[in-house]
């Protein structure tokens, strides 16, 4: 019963993620044949009620959103999430494979609805979602880690701003520069009109290592072409 597997995980967190997935049953349905089914663990309820949520709205939409959250160093935003999104092929695929949109690119309702599945797992920290609590991060890890190589070698390309010219303008993914400003050209050591890109700084080299673009990595490390050896040093220290 619900009750005997609480027991066995006496947890707070587990608690709510298993009254989480009770408040979904119905009543006439027995609860040995309830979904997402009440299991003992964590990280087990955690499997039960994400199968559930690929269910629902897409496996490969849904894991490959999840697997950019947990693994981006400070979350995701939700223009960040649609672009890194509209990037990949197989998620579109299955998004549009009863209609052809005018433009190939994640609608921004898409997204919205798997976080108002998972409003209470998430929070917004800032601009950017991520896991609410480390042990769900620590879940999503084990549970996302076969498609860590794939969608960081994604989220690298996007926060690098090495996105295919043509790909960007026909999905219209937004540019990373690394250095904004409403001036063109300006240098990072500009401190009166730019500022470094906190989003890029943060993000690029880890998904770039993960992803093991040795090339790409060792070019957006030192920032020799765009903005000079220093930059690199003065990104790192975000």
């Amino acid at each position: 019963t619900s009750f005997s597997e609480g027991q066995q995980s006496p947890s707070i967190l587990y608690c709510q993620l298993a009254a989480r997935a009770a408040a979904g049953w119905h009543s006439w349905t027995p609860p040995q044949h309830a979904l997402p089914a009440v299991v003992p663990g964590v990280q087990p309820m955690l499997d039960a009620l994400l199968d559930h949520t690929e269910r629902r709205f897409g496996r490969e939409l849904t894991s490959t959103a999840l697997t950019a959250m947990t693994f981006a160093v400070n979350g995701l935003s939700a223009t960040e999430m649609e672009d890194v999104l509209s990037m990949d092929e197989s998620v579109l695929d299955t998004v549009f494979q009863y209609h052809t949109p005018t433009v190939r690119r994640l609608p921004s309702h898409v997204w919205a609805r798997v976080q108002r599945q998972l409003d209470d797992l998430l929070v917004d920290q800032g601009h950017t979602t991520r896991w609410y609590h480390r042990q769900l991060w620590e879940c999503a890890e084990k549970r996302y880690a076969v498609l860590k190589p794939r969608v960081s070698k994604l989220m690298g390309i996007y926060f690098a701003n090495i996105v295919d010219p043509a790909l960007r303008k026909e999905r219209h993914i937004a540019d990373q520069p690394y250095v904004l400003s409403d001036q063109p050209g300006t240098k990072f050591f500009d401190v009166d009109v730019s500022q470094l890109n906190r989003r890029r700084c943060a993000e690029s080299l880890r998904h770039l290592v993960n992803a093991e673009m040795w090339d790409e990595t060792a070019a957006e490390a030192t920032q020799d072409k765009e903005q000079g050896p220093l930059a690199g040093i003065a990104c790192r220290a975000y």
